[in-house]
């Protein structure tokens, strides 16, 4: 038993890394010339917001220039221009076009008032989006009789 619950799992996890793969692909990945100075202001306002978010902030900083994002942190910064779209928070940030330094200090610029937006919080931390709905359910006494034959 305990086998077949070990095989079942791990084809759980070749089929879920397939699908991440496939996600992954599709996603649009910043190259460019980026410095280490700039990604990590990039870092501070993605730490911030998903902080705010009600997420661990713990992205690690970069020690070198790089000349493409990584797919975790491209990651990351889908979720939060999702999120961006759906707080109603009029902060578009999008991944197109960020080719220089200039254009990563835009985009920490745009995470960073998300991370500051009172509808990011909202949405992140579920406030205020939910209604509560209270159902009645009336039953006759033919109803009744109808359960129980």
């Amino acid at each position: 038993m305990k086998d077949d619950m070990q095989m079942m799992a791990d084809e759980y996890d070749d089929a879920a890394g397939a699908l991440q793969d496939e996600a992954d692909a599709m996603l649009e990945v910043p190259k460019g010339k980026f410095s280490a100075a700039a990604l990590n202001g990039l870092v501070k306002a993605f730490n911030k917001a998903m902080k705010a978010g009600g997420m661990e902030g713990d992205y690690p900083t970069f020690s070198s220039d790089q000349t493409a994002f990584p797919v975790e942190f491209v990651r990351g910064l889908a979720m939060l221009s999702d999120a961006a779209a759906e707080s109603g928070s009029n902060i578009e940030i999008t991944l197109s076009n960020v080719t220089s330094d200039r254009d990563v200090a835009l985009l920490a610029s745009k995470v960073d008032a998300l991370a500051n937006s009172p509808e990011f919080a909202q949405l992140m931390n579920g406030e205020g989006g939910e209604t509560e709905v209270e159902v009645k359910v009336e039953t006759s006494p033919e109803d009744l009789m109808m359960e129980r034959a």
